[in-house]
Formats: C-alpha cells, sequence, structure tokens
C-alpha cells in the first residue's frame, strides 16, 4: 500500500508508491536508445583521440591546453612537476553576479508601498548578487566521479573546503553551497567532471526553514538533531549503506528519488570546511570512493546531484547543525503530482534501497 512520509527535519513529504514502477512505459525504450547513441557517440569521441593517453580533448574547455577558454584560475593544486590537478574559475555564465545585496529579501526591503505590501499583489524583483564558480576536478577528461583515485577525491575534497574559507572571509556572504551535476538528466552541461560553487549573502529559504526545524527540536531535547537522527539510522540500520571511518551513508527516511543517499560525520561537526580532524578529508575520501562506486553501479547512466550542505556562515548555530553530502540520483521525472502538491512520489522505499546498495 501506498505510504506518505514526512520527513520531521526538511519538513519535506514523499509517498512511497512501489507499484508506480510497475506503470507501463512506451517512452522508455525510446530514451534508452537516445541515451545509449549519445553515449556510443561520446565514446567514440574520446576512443579517435585515444584517452587516455593523451593530455586532453581539443574540444573541451576544462582539458589541459585549453585553459584560455576559461577565466583565470582563481586556486589551483598543482603536482610536484607544477602541473594542476585541480583548477577553479570564475563561472563564466554565472548564475549570480558579484555583488552584496541579499538574494533572498522580504517584501520590506523591496521599496513597496505599505498598501501594495499589505495586498501582496505587486510582483518584485532584486538584482541576484553572489559568487560563482566551477571546480574542475580532474586534469583527465573523466567523466564519473568514480574515476578518481582516492588521492585524486582527498584533493577535490580539499578544494571545496578551501572555497568555503575563502568566500566565509571575504565577509560580504552568508551561506556557501558545493554541487554536482554528473550527467545530463542531472543538469550537466560539459562531460569533463567538475563541480560549482555558489556563495550567497542570504540563507536559502529551504535551508533556514531546515534551520528552525532543527531549532526547535534541540529546545525540546538538547541535543543536535542530526546526531540524535544518526543514532536513529544506527539502531535500527535498516536504512544504513556504509558506516565506516568515523562517516555514516544512508538512505533518508523520506528519499525524494530511488537510491537517495546522506553521508555524514558520526561526531558533531557542524562545517565541512572546519573539520575538527587533521586526516579527516583522507578518511572521508576513502568512504566517498567506495560509495560512489556503489551507486554508479546502480544508478542508471550514473545520473545524479551532489549537494554539499554546511553550516551557514553567520547563523550561530554550531550546537545544532550537522554538514552533509546529499546524493540524489535522477531517475523519476517530476511530473504534475510532485509540481502541484510539493510532495514527490518514490516507487522504492529507502529500506530496499539501502538493502540493494547494501549488497553491491
Amino acid at each position: 500500500m501506498p505510504e506518505l512520509r514526512t520527513d520531521w527535519l526538511t519538513g519535506r513529504s514523499i509517498v512511497v508508491a512501489e507499484n508506480r514502477a510497475q506503470r507501463p512505459n512506451e517512452f522508455a525504450a525510446l530514451e534508452t536508445a537516445a541515451t545509449t547513441g549519445a553515449q556510443s557517440v561520446a565514446n567514440l569521441a574520446l576512443a579517435e583521440v585515444g584517452l587516455p593517453d593523451v593530455p586532453g580533448v581539443p574540444s573541451c574547455p576544462f582539458c589541459v591546453g585549453n585553459e584560455s577558454q576559461t577565466p583565470p584560475a582563481v586556486y589551483q593544486q598543482l603536482d610536484t612537476a607544477g602541473r594542476w590537478q585541480v583548477r577553479v574559475v570564475p563561472n563564466m555564465y554565472p548564475a549570480v553576479v558579484s555583488g552584496d545585496c541579499p538574494l533572498f529579501v522580504s517584501k520590506d526591503e523591496t521599496g513597496l508601498r505599505g498598501d501594495e505590501q499589505e495586498k501582496g499583489t505587486v510582483p518584485f524583483a532584486t538584482p541576484a548578487f553572489g559568487a560563482h564558480e566551477v571546480i574542475i576536478e580532474s586534469a583527465r577528461h573523466v567523466d564519473r566521479a568514480s574515476a578518481l583515485s582516492t588521492p585524486e577525491l582527498r584533493q577535490v575534497l580539499g578544494a571545496y573546503a578551501h572555497r568555503l574559507r575563502y568566500w566565509r572571509d571575504d565577509g560580504r556572504f552568508r551561506y556557501g553551497l558545493v554541487f554536482k551535476n554528473q550527467g545530463p538528466r542531472a543538469g550537466a552541461s560539459i562531460g569533463h567532471l567538475h563541480s560549482q560553487f555558489i556563495a550567497l549573502p542570504a540563507v536559502p529559504p529551504a535551508v533556514d526553514a531546515e534551520l528552525h526545524r532543527a531549532e526547535d527540536d534541540y529546545r525540546r531535547h538538547e541535543l543536535c538533531p542530526y546526531c540524535r537522527l544518526l543514532e536513529r539510522e544506527r539502531l535500527f540500520a535498516e536504512r544504513i549503506v556504509l558506516d565506516r571511518n568515523g562517516y555514516v551513508a544512508f538512505c533518508p527516511f523520506a528519499s525524494l528519488q530511488p537510491h537517495e543517499i546522506w553521508l555524514l560525520p558520526d561526531r558533531h561537526e557542524p562545517s565541512f570546511e572546519q573539520m575538527s580532524s587533521p586526516d579527516a578529508l583522507d578518511r572521508l575520501a576513502e568512504v566517498l570512493q567506495a560509495l560512489l562506486k556503489r551507486l554508479e553501479r546502480i544508478v542508471p547512466d550514473a545520473a545524479y546531484n551532489m549537494l554539499l550542505r554546511t553550516t551557514p556562515w553567520t547563523a550561530n548555530c554550531d550546537d545544532r547543525c550537522h554538514w552533509r553530502m546529499e546524493f540524489l540520483p535522477r531517475v523519476n521525472a517530476i511530473a504534475g503530482f510532485e509540481i502541484a502538491s510539493g510532495a514527490h512520489i518514490n516507487p522504492l522505499a529507502p529500506e530496499k534501497a539501502a538493502r540493494q546498495i547494501r549488497s553491491l
């Protein structure tokens, strides 16, 4: 029987309806053929240039030798020979532009007349200020995070932490988000492995709402709600995917998509960029590589979004926050029900999804 689930921390609601997976789909074969054809063309192109024996792909702006096709690097990690391994550049097509005006504002900050505010009938717009960067994760032309070695993943994680610290110390912004769109279905427009970073002058509404729920829970229990969440997941263990090296990965109770995974440190750690242990990124890279290999084996075409959520820089909520990484496979399309209701339909229970991933 379908089941309605609401997550007490994020506030999101989902319907677990496993019978939906049995629906006939006359478009599935066409979609598979299109995806396979596109992948075959891409593989043929890579074979023609002799990857991985050549330094880069001539048409790829993120490859070695094509640095002139991007803005100058604002951060690089170099090997002993001075060659870049991870490179960060300003986004040439930014979603936000340099500045310090709040991206998310109340009606009181728009200059509307009092009667217009009260009636709420006048739409308003403000400039979308912030910082937007691209983190090129490898000098090699690879399109899967699982293709990176543990040391390479460690370098990428180090770049994430550096950019978070850099823009935190800039002082103009309150929130930083690292995210990856892997594969066309997840929104990627360039195959070469990369992530993006956005700094915002205000905390996004969805993040702010979760912070308020965490604060309410903390007042009731006088414990970090994320620590309580991990304790409960470990106690029942039915949604645990990996528990290793001080990190816990599990399929959340109200998963938006089949095989969605959250990864958290098992110690109380609010900020990714301020990890307390000097070897934390080394341990995380090892866990992440094992997790990515499993995830990419089970997700069609390995298309997913990765979100790195860390504590807002000026929220003063370290006692009730945890950083986390979310991996959201792009399997189900957002359709009419999701758009109209705000709730998602998931055709695979997270408990079953966790068992499948554990078995790999």
